[in-house]
């Protein structure tokens, strides 16, 4: 709705402090010469703690249509007069929305609500407040019957300072009476049903409601009302997400305001057009008992862990944030914001930042150095991993390196050394293509050098101050793949080198776990202990092949092969 803006007086004071709008409200335009008017007592209470005030006020209501049918819409017009409440503070364009209750007598009981537009006000410090003449609907209960009188119960002024929402009430304690009546007369309309959640809601619950007998296609509107009608909570639903059908099914979800909704018994009243159903609710604010509860899974892990904090008994609808500390609570500036649930619950997932010395989580409602925990957290360091591929080569041959977990951004290097990973001598691999990915991950090759000696060997690679091993044995005899890549069927030439003269040469595949495969075929060697052949590939979990010699078991090779689609 958009705000009408006052032509009431300009302040030219500067803004000061952070009071907030009162109760008392004088009129700007006469009220109308038929409107029924009474001056009963009322007792205000301001927001924010600035008191209570008691005193008359006028309150002169206008009704029309003076006869109505059930179930239909009646508009009213609203002017009040001086309250007893003063602003304390100078305001301008402060967003004001005044209502009013009137209490049904006669041919009808209950209550009913008339709400005005929102608009902006300017409030002058030590006098009332004043917002004009305004004007709204309610719908006639559709079992009324005969003459029915209104009787002002309360006026409710909601107000918006400084980004905060804030109500004043001022209930009448004596003296009011009948400010019109309506005759209703006729048959009522066919109402629609509601229902809604059973048990008891929380604030900032999202609740389904179904119904039917809705207008087709209609615009559906959700309120917060005292059981039997009026005294609506102002602004009870934030989102609504109610949709008609066009066979005036009523579905979807509303939520609940997370503050300012006392508890109690209410009814959710829907309205669409001049169609209303009602069903009951009950709202009871979550309310700590015992400590606050907060644990994180797992409690222990490498920068990057993502860990899953979840608590209980916190504050509920609280804005609650995350963040790593180190051993003296100092916090390392990467939070991570959130909200509690309803129930004062919170389930929520943080990354542990690349910062040494971190020991603790800290989780804390708002900026409170009260309402927080510091759960443990050890960072633990990963090694990094290296695995040769073929782990039998020969002078001259390419390994292929791999591994993970290594500093990202880091340059590796290689080197030969003994098994026990003593004696390292980097100039015994050359050609090397090493890097580190982003994301940790080790690739590249090197070459053995040409004058290394056969045997047993363990390849060290070290980067970013961290090292890891795997093992490599260097011997003469050796074997290639042409091509060492292809389809399922693939033929494959196999070439061997520095076997035993005139060696047998037996050949099959093995898979991930070097168990024999289904592939298999065998060679002799020339008088040089040389020797070529060919291989169909036709198992699909052969992942290299071993050239074995067949009285010498012990003297085997072997080069990987990998499927390609």
């Amino acid at each position: 709705m958009a705000l009408r803006r006052m032509p009431v007086r300009r302040l030219s004071g500067a803004v000061a402090g952070t009071a907030l709008l009162m109760g008392g409200l004088v009129a700007l335009t006469a009220p109308a010469a038929q409107a029924g008017t009474v001056t009963p007592t009322v007792h205000c209470v301001l927001p924010a703690g600035q008191g209570e005030a008691t005193g008359p006020q006028s309150m002169s209501v206008t009704l029309t249509p003076a006869d109505a049918a059930p179930g239909t819409q009646v508009h009213a017009v609203v002017t009040l007069g001086t309250g007893p409440a003063n602003s304390t503070v100078s305001l301008n364009d402060v967003p004001t929305t005044p209502s009013i209750d009137l209490a049904m007598s006669g041919g009808a009981t209950g209550t009913v609500t008339i709400t005005g537009p929102q608009t902006l006000i300017d409030t002058v410090s030590g006098q009332p407040v004043q917002i004009p003449t305004y004007e709204g609907n309610f719908i006639v209960p559709n079992n009324a019957q005969g003459l029915v009188s209104f009787t002002p119960t309360r006026t409710v002024t909601y107000t918006t300072v400084f980004g905060s929402n804030y109500t004043t009430p001022c209930n009448v304690v004596s003296g009011s009476g009948s400010i019109g009546t309506v005759n209703v007369q006729g048959p009522g309309s066919e109402q629609p049903t509601l229902s809604s959640p059973t048990g008891t809601a929380r604030p900032g619950y999202e609740l389904a409601f179904s119904g039917s007998g809705f207008p087709a296609s209609g615009a559906a509107t959700p309120e917060l009302c005292a059981t039997g009608g009026g005294a609506c909570v102002f602004g009870a639903f934030t989102t609504n997400g109610l949709a008609i059908s066009a066979q005036g099914v009523l579905t979807g979800n509303a939520k609940l305001a997370t503050s300012g909704i006392p508890d109690g018994a209410y009814e959710v009243r829907v309205t669409s057009g001049t169609k209303v159903a009602a069903s009951p609710l009950t709202i009871q604010a979550f309310v700590q008992s015992g400590p606050r509860v907060a644990a994180t899974n797992p409690t222990s892990g490498p920068i990057g862990t993502v860990v899953t904090i979840s608590g209980s008994n916190w504050t509920a609808n609280r804005a609650m944030n995350v963040d790593a500390a180190l051993a003296d609570g100092t916090v390392a500036g990467f939070p991570v914001s959130f909200t509690s649930s309803p129930d004062g619950n919170f389930s929520m997932q943080y990354t542990i930042p690349d910062l040494a010395g971190i020991t603790q989580l800290r989780v804390r409602e708002g900026t409170s150095s009260v309402n927080r925990m510091f759960l443990p957290f050890t960072v633990t360091v990963v090694q990094p991993s290296v695995l040769a591929n073929p782990q039998v080569s020969h002078r001259n041959g390419t390994v292929s390196l791999s591994g993970a977990n290594w500093p990202a951004g880091s340059t590796p290097t290689a080197a030969l050394c003994d098994t026990a990973g003593n004696n390292c001598n980097a100039a015994s691999l050359t050609n090397s293509t090493l890097a580190v990915a982003a994301n940790g991950t080790l690739s590249g090759s090197v070459k053995v050098g040409g004058t290394v000696a056969f045997g047993n060997y363990t390849v060290k690679v070290t980067s970013g101050g961290l090292s890891a091993t795997t093992a490599l044995k260097v011997q003469k005899n050796w074997i290639s793949l042409s091509p060492s890549t292809g389809p399922i069927g693939t033929k494959t030439w196999i070439t061997g080198k520095d076997n035993a003269n005139y060696a047998w040469i037996k050949l099959y595949g093995v898979n991930a776990a070097g168990q024999k495969t289904g592939d298999y075929n065998y060679a002799a060697a020339d008088g040089a202990g040389n020797w070529i052949t060919w291989m169909y590939l036709n198992d699909p979990t052969t992942v290299a092949i071993v050239a074995e010699e067949t009285f010498n078991s012990s003297v085997k090779a072997s080069a990987p092969f990998t499927y390609t689609p």
